[in-house]
């Protein structure tokens, strides 16, 4: 059964069993249903919208290890200067 973000679970069973790096280089990216979370791989400002919500996020000076605890519907290029990656689910 793949992961539902609408009907997710807490605890250590929700961590991600693959993911990939995301690329800004060709603008905003959309992040699918399977995506459990995104993680800043190297430090900087995140921008983002939430699922379900009507407004962007920024995040300011996140450090390299730290997952966004809200799941996005797309990451925005500008204003976006860390490194990025998802976690994946089943």
């Amino acid at each position: 059964m793949p992961y539902n973000r609408q009907d997710f679970t807490s605890g250590a069973d929700t961590f991600g069993f693959s993911g990939a790096t995301i690329s800004l280089a060709g603008g905003d990216v959309n992040i699918n249903d399977t995506v459990k979370a995104v993680v800043v791989c190297a430090t900087g400002n995140v921008v983002f919208r939430p699922v379900g919500s009507g407004a962007d996020i920024t995040m300011t000076a996140l450090p390299a290890g730290y997952i966004i605890p809200y799941h996005c519907s797309v990451i925005r290029q500008t204003g976006t200067t860390a490194t990025l990656a998802t976690i994946i689910g089943r």
